[in-house]
């Protein structure tokens, strides 16, 4: 799965039997059937390509010869599921390949990858300009037909074994988009006073006033405690893709990142603190402790670094897996923090590597306890609990 570092340096390369660059992007939707066979034609050969290595081709780049190639970018995008469908259906035996869009260089752009996989492969009905059991075979920056040696050679060869193709991105998860690999945050650093000028919360009761509330005293620092961690941090979810004909089972995920000599926090789901409650009702039974759950995303302190793992169970081919758990991150000085990422899984004889970005803006400031109260204030009134409590008043007076 392409990414901004390897798209980097697919822009420095040439065309070949692994490269090819497209202006234009593909016509398909309401296209007519010679002009989608034009990118079924491309596949195919590239599927049946003399290559060691995956192939690619980027659309919304022309190529620039002898220097790098020159971003351009795309307004059209196309569905992968739709790609997928579009070819498969019409060949001898499924077609491993992707299509992803991805921004870059504030363009958009779109990546078909195509790894090595078994080989002929051809169609089995005419379709546009692309003849049915002809196979289309990529010779250095052009299309060619093989002749009949070369097809029973692509045949008698022993051919790697099929295996998953996993890349991490960061996500989110609400909405089933994959984001990119490099991500920009916000740190909000608070100097607070210390917990002992942090004064008791007290209940301010009228002379009649009866009932079971009771005050939680330590309030004011409990809130002082949760909103400089809220403040610091943000929350970044993962999402793990296949692009490679069989399913990755037992997939690990391993992040590693420095911790900048304390400078950078990373807190999971489980210890993330919850929001402080200033009173409590002993006949409100919502305030009772729930049973834990598992979360499938932790952060561990290793003493110079962060590791941050997730484990998925089995990532299914051309399909993706969405963390439903954050890790929330967060750092006390500006600079880029590098991810390191490891993804290990039963088929695979290597784990993949790759790393993920995060550009990060900090900014310090000394509060009293009324900041505080007023971050807070803030943060609840564009909570989903305040517009809860909205709805249920409309609800109530209507």
């Amino acid at each position: 799965m392409a990414n901004d570092t390897l798209v980097t340096s697919l822009l420095y390369e040439g065309e070949g039997v692994e490269l090819d660059f497209k202006r234009e992007p593909y016509r398909f939707m309401q296209a007519s059937d010679d002009d989608k066979s034009e990118l079924l034609k491309d596949i195919l050969a590239f599927a049946n390509a003399w290559r060691r290595s995956d192939a690619y081709i980027l659309i919304g780049v022309e190529e620039v010869k002898g220097a790098r190639s020159r971003v351009i970018g795309i307004a059209d995008l196309l569905d992968d599921a739709a790609l997928q469908q579009f070819v498969n259906s019409k060949t001898n035996r499924p077609v491993t390949f992707s299509y992803r869009s991805l921004s870059y260089e504030a363009k958009q752009i779109a990546v078909i990858h195509i790894p090595v996989q078994q080989r002929p492969l051809y169609l089995k009905k005419d379709y546009g300009r692309v003849r049915a059991n002809t196979v289309y075979v990529r010779r250095g920056s052009a299309t060619a037909i093989a002749d009949l040696d070369e097809v029973s050679t692509m045949g008698a060869m022993h051919q790697p074994e099929r295996r998953p193709v996993l890349d991490i991105s960061f996500a989110d998860p609400t909405t089933r988009r994959l984001l990119s690999k490099r991500r920009s945050a916000k740190s909000l650093i608070l100097q607070a006073p210390p917990r002992s000028e942090i004064p008791d919360y007290v209940i301010q009761r009228s002379p009649f006033e009866f009932g079971m509330r009771s005050a939680n005293s330590s309030y004011y620092r409990e809130l002082v405690k949760y909103t400089s961690v809220l403040r610091a941090v943000s929350p970044f979810y993962f999402a793990i893709s296949n692009s490679g004909g069989t399913t990755g089972t037992d997939v690990r995920v391993e992040i590693r990142c420095g911790k900048q000599a304390g400078k950078l926090l990373a807190i999971d789901q489980h210890d993330f603190p919850t929001t402080p409650r200033a009173e409590y009702n002993s006949l409100d039974f919502s305030q009772r402790v729930h049973m834990p759950r598992t979360y499938d995303v932790t952060a561990t302190d290793t003493g110079d670094t962060w590791v941050v793992e997730g484990r998925a169970d089995k990532v299914q081919p051309k399909a993706t897996f969405w963390f439903q758990d954050p890790v929330y991150l967060g750092s006390a000085s500006d600079g880029v923090v590098t991810l390191d990422v490891t993804i290990y899984c039963d088929e695979l004889e290597q784990p993949h590597t790759d790393k993920l970005l995060i550009e990060f803006a900090a900014e310090h400031r000394k509060v009293n306890l009324d900041d505080v109260l007023e971050l807070e204030h803030e943060r609840f009134v564009s909570s989903a609990e305040h517009q809860r409590l909205l709805r249920q008043l409309n609800e109530d007076e209507s």
